[in-house]
């Protein structure tokens, strides 16, 4: 096909040109596949933390002016029946303050079943000392958050006394630490349900019960269910985080702008080197022409330098990206946990699909900016082509 030899040739000969429109190319390939490496590992992040960190689904009493879930115990045998439900965990929420020696910190403490906590939470997963299921054997065991325990200068075996207005100061023996890698280490305290129940003087009451289910997506249709038949206020964790989920929507809107922004400016560097090569090069498109070369193949010839010059630097983009992507997914940049959801690092993930989207529309943008340069080549008239040099 000799509309590719003199593509090649035409491309070969401005090796100046050609060079920066091959690097306009594969840079915003590059930048475009480190940023959707930077917004799926968010998003990743954002929503494993939400299912992982928290229930599935979290019941609380309908009426807003009713502080406990009386009959709790038969709810959440009803709910673990459900279809879809893996675990069910009932909860009892208080604050107090924990001391020891001449350090004191507020808590909140939760009164949990500590083998449903776990099928719900998989807090063991999370303990970096001692054990969580060893609550289910200490009566007055207590779990902490281990930024809580460094605040209190405790560690598995020290004791720590519970206080609150009304209730009798009691002393428990911490028997874990877990580390969840969020503000919550700062302010968690486990221990028995029925201890802690005892402790406040609100026996066969809880403040919520949370559920597991087996496909979290699912959620908002079994909470809605759960309402229904048990006049509790059932919230899923996509309810939950609603506004978090939205807020990731709309980024997406603004950073597909700035993809297509970084895309026309790629495109633009490729369409002004083929109009320069269609400038310097009219007496020779008059010659082919004259020699009896059709519009359609003058475009071909074009069209495929256009093709030539995205395919190197989408290649080259892609492979600049993947490089950068793993060189900072190893270097860990430390981002403000306030400002990103508790996420302590910036998160980035390597997904296939996201160089394949960036390789192929910008693919097309560059095809797209060479159809001008190769349809003003093919309209020129070989005869004023020629005598204009």
């Amino acid at each position: 096909m000799y509309e590719l030899k003199i593509a090649l040739r035409q491309v070969l000969s401005r090796r100046r040109q050609t060079f920066f429109a091959i690097l306009a190319v594969a840079l915003a390939v590059a930048v475009i596949t480190v940023m959707m490496a930077m917004l799926s590992g968010f998003q990743t992040e954002l929503v494993k933390s939400s299912i992982e960190n928290n229930p599935h689904i979290v019941i609380t009493p309908q009426d807003k002016k009713e502080e406990f879930i009386h009959l709790y115990k038969y709810n959440s045998a009803r709910i673990a029946e459900k279809e879809g439900v893996i675990a069910v965990s009932p909860k009892y929420l208080g604050q107090a303050a924990l001391e020891h020696r001449d350090n004191a910190e507020g808590v909140s403490l939760q009164g949990v079943e500590p083998e449903a906590e776990n099928s719900v939470m998989k807090v063991s997963e999370d303990t970096i000392k001692g054990s969580f299921l060893s609550l289910v054997h200490t009566r007055h065991g207590i779990v902490l958050g281990d930024k809580l325990a460094e605040n209190l200068e405790v560690q598995p075996g020290d004791s720590v006394d519970v206080v609150f207005p009304g209730s009798q100061t009691t002393s428990f023996k911490v028997v874990g630490l877990i580390h969840t890698g969020t503000s919550a280490d700062e302010v968690t305290a486990y221990a028995r349900l029925d201890s802690v129940q005892r402790f406040f003087n609100k026996p066969g009451v809880v403040s919520t019960i949370g559920v597991k289910v087996t496909d979290p997506y699912q959620a908002e249709v079994i909470a809605s269910s759960i309402e229904r038949e048990s006049g509790l206020d059932a919230v899923s964790w996509l309810e939950a985080n609603a506004e978090i989920l939205n807020l990731l929507n709309t980024q997406k809107i603004f950073v597909n702008v700035f993809y297509l922004l970084i895309y026309g400016i790629a495109g633009f560097g490729i369409a002004n080197t083929l109009i320069t090569i269609v400038a310097q090069r009219t007496r020779e498109i008059g010659i082919l022409k004259a020699m009896g070369a059709s519009q359609k193949s003058i475009m071909v010839v074009f069209l495929f330098q256009s093709v030539i010059l995205g395919a190197i630097g989408l290649v080259l983009g892609t492979v600049f990206g993947y490089i950068v992507t793993v060189a900072l997914q190893n270097y860990e940049i430390k981002v403000p946990q306030e400002m990103y959801f508790g996420l302590q690092t910036l998160p980035l993930k390597i997904e296939s699909i996201n160089f394949l989207y960036a390789a192929f529309f910008a693919f097309i943008i560059n095809i797209i900016s060479g159809i001008y340069p190769a349809r003003k080549a093919a309209k020129l008239d070989p005869v004023k082509a020629i005598e204009s040099t």
